[in-house]
């Protein structure tokens, strides 16, 4: 009968350790994944110097960087591809081999002009872009980030 109670009192001291942990886990990955979004984050590397400060003084300097480099998608969708591509701009910062004047991926242009179209699209809708699809960047490169010399890595 004592051992039982015993049994009974480690798993529940068990479970409610499990459950801190995950809360506290939890917390943590919401705290970081907040962090990690915000502008003063995105810009403290040394390769994104000239693009955040063009940024701050640009039209669109009210919404974070992740508004417009991340897809619009679920929260997984989100924590997915800024996990891959923050790990990737954490690898190059790091080993500093980012080249001068590096650009997007494919998937990044992508994803940057359904984002423009998401904020714009009653502009677009009755011009050439709407039907022939054209690639926002191709004229509008520049309007958020600037002309500035990059530095690379």
């Amino acid at each position: 009968m004592i051992k039982g109670r015993a049994d009974k009192s480690s798993l529940f001291r068990g479970l409610i350790f499990g459950i801190i942990i995950g809360v506290v886990f939890t917390a943590a990955a919401v705290l970081a994944y907040q962090k990690s979004g915000d502008a003063r984050f995105c810009g403290s590397c040394h390769s994104m110097g000239m693009v955040h400060g063009a940024w701050q003084l640009s039209h669109h300097h009210q919404y974070t960087c992740t508004e417009c480099h991340l897809p619009d998608t679920h929260l997984a969708g989100k924590v997915a591809y800024k996990t891959r591509a923050g790990l990737n701009d954490l690898i190059h910062e790091t080993i500093r081999d980012y080249p001068a004047g590096f650009g997007i991926s494919a998937e990044s242009r992508r994803i940057v002009n359904e984002n423009c179209l998401r904020c714009h699209a009653s502009t677009v809708l009755n011009t050439p872009m709407a039907s022939d699809g054209a690639d926002c960047l191709t004229c509008h490169r520049y309007l958020v980030h600037g002309r500035g010399v990059d530095e690379g890595g």
